[in-house]
């Protein structure tokens, strides 16, 4: 597995510097149950989840600052503004889509690993399920229907030189049958049963909780972004303030997972640069860890692994012995004994031993390197080249849609605070001198204005002179009092220092 050493975006994540607490730097070769390599994974995931923290409580202060802020009497234009929000909402949907396909490519990789896992679950357990019964023919073979039941033949013959003669063939049979069970057993003692199965339900149930989570948060983000675009659009306050309010906790959640998946592309990373040597740490002794690393560099044209090659064909050796010495024993056997009395454990006998020639033969192909190989490549290409690559695009698009968020919240206080600014009506007084007012009706407007014709042109004329007269009168300094509106300030304190 050393080509995956190649894949640059391994090597880029594996480079990334491992530090723990302390800010001591640790080994980056994956150690999962490490303290000190947790904890680096542990700080890598914490910097994004810091950093957001930061931005928010920027973001919170420039909202308090809007609140505060002093209204303008005149309303602005706010679509430059509301374009440049609806620019970014746009990145971060966009950032949010790619991040869909990441989680599914994330949820591809894993089944793929753990399809694997099945399948090389499925040849270990055929594997244990073949050596337990060699174990069980074996013990049948020598038990009273086979070796025993022959032995018990001779021994109610009474015949003297039939048991000199016939008496060591079945000792050889038997010891024949013993050889072959301490042969499965050392196979049996050296097989790695927990090589894959003691994670594989941890690690379904690690990557539904993964799956689901993600959803949640991809879903939730998108309509922050939705409610943002809509509140801008109506331009409704209320809609624009649900949002800030809810972009602040969508925040916390992207930059979060941002830094989930920080953490979890590192440490893929450094499972992908060298699994082998991880895979191998799971044996529980060095005779298991040499068996795991037998079956993750098995080379081409290589077929059972020598520990289990030599068992597997001292195995057969004896299995043929036994059938051997079988033949010999019956041809012997007819001299003294009738072949009626002992057909029917003979017969017994010749079922088990081609029984478990067939099954020592099966158990080869089983231990065969290149089956259990071939499941290892196809779980370690699921983690590393389709579900490592998710990780990386969900690495990439949280960040960028969480800088694009960031963003759309520094801008959606200034959008709320211009935002329903309207120009109010002010009470006029009709008979104040100084409000203008509009030109006379005159039949302005009516059927009997159009026959005359020249009405507008009148009217007009007429409101331009009384703006020009109300424009002598603000020039003049005696300002004359019109009906009954109360006269100017100015007027009045001359007339009293008349007095």
């Amino acid at each position: 597995m050393n080509s995956y050493r190649d894949i640059w975006y391994v090597k880029i994540l594996h480079e990334f510097p491992h530090l723990d607490f302390s800010f001591q730097e640790t080994n980056s070769t994956f150690e999962p149950e490490n303290r000190s390599y947790q904890e680096s994974l542990i700080l890598w995931g914490a910097a994004p989840v810091a950093f957001i923290l930061v931005i928010l409580f920027l973001a919170s202060c420039c909202l308090c600052v809007q609140c505060v802020k002093k209204k303008p009497q005149k309303a602005q234009r706010t679509t430059c503004i509301r374009i440049l929000v609806a620019i970014f909402i746009i990145f971060s949907i966009g950032g949010v889509a790619v991040g869909f396909f990441g989680n599914e490519q994330v949820g591809k990789g894993a089944k793929e690993f753990f399809n694997s896992l099945d399948d090389a679950n499925q040849t270990l357990g055929e594997i244990s399920v073949t050596v337990d019964t060699l174990d069980d023919v074996v013990d049948e073979f020598n038990g009273p229907a086979g070796v025993q039941a022959l032995k018990e033949l001779l021994s109610k013959l009474g015949n003297q030189t039939a048991n000199q003669t016939l008496s060591p063939f079945l000792n050889q049979i038997e010891d024949h049958a013993k050889k072959t069970k301490n042969d499965i057993d050392s196979v049996k003692s050296n097989l790695p049963s927990l090589l894959l199965q003691k994670f594989s339900k941890q690690a379904v149930d690690v990557e539904f909780i993964r799956w689901t989570v993600t959803i949640v948060l991809l879903c939730f983000s998108l309509f922050v972004l939705l409610t943002t675009s809509l509140g801008c659009y109506k331009k409704s306050r209320c809609l624009i303030m649900t949002s800030v309010i809810l972009g602040f906790f969508g925040l916390l959640l992207v930059w979060a997972g941002s830094g989930a998946y920080l953490g979890i592309s590192v440490g893929m990373s450094d499972l992908c640069f060298d699994p082998d040597t991880f895979v191998e740490s799971l044996g529980e002794d060095e005779a298991q860890k040499d068996v795991i690393k037998e079956y993750s560099q098995c080379q081409v044209g290589k077929g059972i692994p020598p520990m289990f090659k030599k068992d597997i064909q001292d195995a057969v050796n004896e299995v043929s012995k036994a059938n051997s010495t079988l033949d010999k024993f019956f041809n012997e056997s007819i001299k003294f004994i009738r072949v009626e009395q002992m057909s029917k454990p003979i017969l017994y006998m010749r079922l088990h031993v081609d029984y478990a020639f067939g099954n020592v033969t099966s158990l080869g192909e089983l231990l065969d390197c290149r089956t259990l190989h071939k499941d290892y490549t196809k779980a370690v290409e699921g983690v590393c080249e389709t579900a490592l690559v998710g990780v990386a695009l969900l690495l990439l698009m949280l960040p960028f849609a969480g800088l694009c968020m960031i963003i759309v919240q520094c801008l959606l206080p200034r959008v709320w605070y211009l935002t329903g600014l309207k120009r109010g009506y002010r009470p006029v007084d009709d008979s104040d001198p100084f409000c203008h007012r509009p030109p006379p009706y005159n039949g302005y407007g009516t059927m009997e204005a159009e026959r005359r014709g020249g009405a507008r042109e009148s009217c007009t004329l007429e409101y331009y002179r009384d703006l020009r007269r109300s424009a002598d009168e603000l020039r003049s300094e005696e300002r004359v009092p019109m009906n009954d509106s109360p006269p100017p300030a100015g007027i009045y304190y001359s007339v009293s220092n008349e007095r």
